[in-house]
């Protein structure tokens, strides 16, 4: 059998062809590489605003009951409450965090300690940039 051109052509895919759907593919992969880390970034944000929130009414509820702020966080995770509701007590304790580092410090959803000031409760994260939050 004699090989023509015609036959050449059909045989397959070439390299620029090949080459052609893997930019494709890679582009396409990037870009959902970022909208990905994107959508975690936003996530994270809006945890650490949650966590904030959580953290401030804890220690609102110890200001209330003990009538100090608490020491450092870690003591919001040890001491425990006991209110009366209706027929009962309520028992339990200030905190139950997400996260925590070995040293039992409350990690922020940035994997970071939540800075605290002991004197007028003021807890914060220590990220850059939410600081002010």
């Amino acid at each position: 059998m004699k090989i023509t051109r015609a036959n050449r052509c059909n045989s397959g895919y070439g390299i620029v062809e090949t080459l052609i759907v893997i930019i494709v593919i890679s582009g396409l992969i990037a870009v959902a590489v970022d909208r990905y880390q994107r959508v975690i970034w936003e996530a994270k944000k809006t945890a650490l605003h949650a966590e904030l929130l959580n953290l401030r009414q804890s220690i609102l509820l110890f200001k209330i009951t003990k009538g100090r702020y608490p020491k450092d966080l870690k003591e919001l995770i040890t001491a425990e409450f006991i209110m009366p509701y209706k027929d009962g007590v309520i028992r339990g304790k200030y905190l139950e965090p997400y996260s925590m580092d070995k040293d039992m410090n409350i990690l922020d959803p940035f994997d970071m300690p939540y800075a605290y000031d002991p004197s007028n409760g003021k807890v914060w994260s220590q990220k850059r940039g939410f600081e002010g939050w």
